[in-house]
């Protein structure tokens, strides 16, 4: 992708549980907010010369109140935003404990979930055709 705006680089985790769910979470339906209300992957937006392994930790710790661990990426790509490119690499995750969103407190620069919960695959198809990049990547790991 050829642009002259900003790459930021993200990552989101997949975590299945036994049953083959995923972990979802919604979005907020903030103003400002990119896919308001729309369920997708857990993600985050890498730090400056942040390693993704540290990232995908990160957000579990920040987000979901979990020890997360990457264990292998599943896919990546690449979208143009309106003011930014986005590079995003989605992880297969292992997850210690029990998710749970942290209170909203507006912390700035950080997204905060309104919801989560466990859903299968399918699931994904709307957020994906919305634009989310983490459902898109995820989605076209599953069609290798």
């Amino acid at each position: 992708m050829a642009s002259s705006s900003e790459l930021r680089h993200a990552v989101a985790a997949a975590i299945r549980r036994a049953d083959g769910l995923l972990l979802a979470v919604q979005r907020p339906d903030d103003p400002g907010e990119e896919l308001p209300g729309v369920w997708g992957l857990p993600a985050t937006t890498l730090r400056e010369g942040e390693p993704p392994e540290d990232g995908v930790r990160r957000l579990g710790q920040e987000k979901l109140g979990v020890e997360l661990g990457a264990l292998r990426a599943v896919g990546e790509g690449e979208q143009q935003r309106a003011t930014y490119a986005l590079r995003m690499t989605v992880y297969e995750a292992s997850m210690a404990g029990e998710p749970r969103l942290p209170p909203r407190d507006g912390t700035a620069g950080v997204t905060l979930y309104h919801a989560l919960d466990w859903l299968p695959d399918a699931s994904f198809y709307d957020a994906a055709s919305q634009g989310s990049l983490c459902c898109q990547v995820l989605l076209g790991a599953k069609r290798r």
